[in-house]
């Protein structure tokens, strides 16, 4: 606010944005054009010094969490942080945006902010969460806890990754040379994220409003058969456990397919013994269903129950369903829904309310204070892969809306 009580204009800079977008694609890239950065790499070590360059830049003060999370706050202002920000981290071979842009779209923002000369309500800070992605852990959207208190120093150590280290071990010997201090308190928490599907691109959006992040169930099915000779077993004396399997395959589609607002997959499958010239004795199946209601959720996986039960009846073999990962559909603060759509349309892009059907930090920040997530296209809905593409000026304009949101919302928080 100027000292005639005008509003001063801050713009973002897409030249900037998509730079530092380069830049930081190489932390982590890979001869194949793949970008694999996992948390407390050499990798993420880079990532998190190139960031900070560009957060000192913008007049923020940066640090590292307990957790690893990157930090750049605005100093020497009292009470709870206006933040945005999203993950560092990426698959294995993944994309320059995913998790990348909401980073640097954030920091993005305390430039401009600065060049502006506009000084915030709330302090403010970007964050760059160390593991979103679960790669390194087995856990999705893991550091982003630390912030909500769900992630102490005894949990931390209860949580190892795949060479039995706990997180805890990685992040004291993480030789990142940045400071250490604690975790800001939240106020609310804005992320720009790539849509990850087509949705977007299909219907003309530039910018979507993401009201809910969808609920996911996992469950594992064991069928199990006779493992028996491949060429002397008759075809009407086999117990095959992968032909019961295969029924549960095509009944999990089908069951998805028939209710409408859902997805259900089978992406992992082990057959043992494994080989060819014999039975399947073992089929073991991980059965992942989505959905934005919670009570359809919970008949989905019970109606896969009993697909399974009659699969494992049809070819004569026993069955175990353990559903091990129940995650319930988390809805984001209709006040910043409202608040992204108001500014998408004064700057004149097309914009709607979306389900978001990929998890984000935002689902964990968001029973705890106010959270917005929004969406730019994702070029032929491609994501988790180098094939990832956003149109720079796609990129701008989301970057755009959440600059203006965040004033908004600086604004009309108490």
């Amino acid at each position: 606010m100027g000292p005639s009580g005008v509003t001063a204009e801050a713009l973002v800079r897409p030249d900037r944005l998509s730079a530092r977008l380069q830049a930081l694609a190489m932390a982590g890239r890979e001869s194949g054009g793949g970008i694999s950065r996992f948390a407390f790499t050499p990798a993420h070590t880079e990532a998190c010094l190139l960031v900070a360059g560009w957060m000192e830049e913008a007049g923020l003060t940066v640090w590292i969490d307990a957790a690893g999370n990157l930090i750049g706050a605005t100093e020497g202002e009292d009470g709870p942080v206006l933040a945005a920000g999203s993950h560092l981290d990426t698959v294995p071979q993944g994309g320059l945006y995913d998790g990348a842009l909401g980073v640097v779209a954030a920091v993005e923002c305390a430039q401009a902010l600065r060049d502006a000369g506009v000084r915030l309500r709330h302090p403010f800070a970007a964050l760059g969460f160390a593991d979103e992605e679960g790669y390194t852990f087995g856990i999705g959207c893991l550091t982003s806890r630390h912030l909500v208190g769900e992630l102490p120093p005894a949990r931390m150590a209860e949580i190892h990754d795949r060479d039995g280290r706990t997180l805890l071990q990685r992040v004291d010997a993480w030789r990142c040379p940045l400071p250490r201090r604690p975790a800001p308190r939240l106020a609310a928490f804005l992320e720009l994220h790539v849509e990850q599907g087509p949705v977007m691109e299909r219907g003309g959006l530039e910018v979507a409003a993401v009201t809910l992040i969808v609920g996911i169930s996992r469950t594992t099915v064991t069928f199990v058969g006779e493992a028996n000779h491949a060429g002397t077993t008759p075809m009407d004396a086999r117990h095959d456990a992968l032909a019961a399997g295969a029924r549960l395959v095509l009944a999990v589609r089908e069951l998805a397919v028939t209710a409408g607002d859902a997805v259900g997959t089978v992406g992992q499958l082990e057959v043992r013994p494994g080989a060819t010239n014999v039975v399947p004795g073992v089929a073991q199946l991980r059965v992942e269903l989505r959905s934005g209601s919670e009570e359809q959720l919970r008949r989905l996986r019970a109606a896969v129950e009993e697909a399974a039960q009659r699969s494992a009846a049809a070819e004569g073999v026993r069955v175990s369903v353990a559903p091990w990962h129940q995650v319930p559909p988390v809805r984001l603060d209709e006040r910043v829904v409202a608040l992204i759509l108001e500014e998408a349309g004064r700057r004149g892009l097309r914009a709607a309310r979306l389900h978001s059907w990929a998890g984000h930090d935002a689902k964990v920040l968001a029973p705890r204070l106010p959270v917005g997530l929004l969406f730019v296209p994702s070029r032929g809905g491609v994501s988790h892969s180098p094939e990832e593409f956003t149109a720079p000026g796609q990129v701008a304009g989301g970057a755009q809306v959440l600059l203006d949101t965040l004033r908004r919302l600086d604004r009309v928080l108490d």
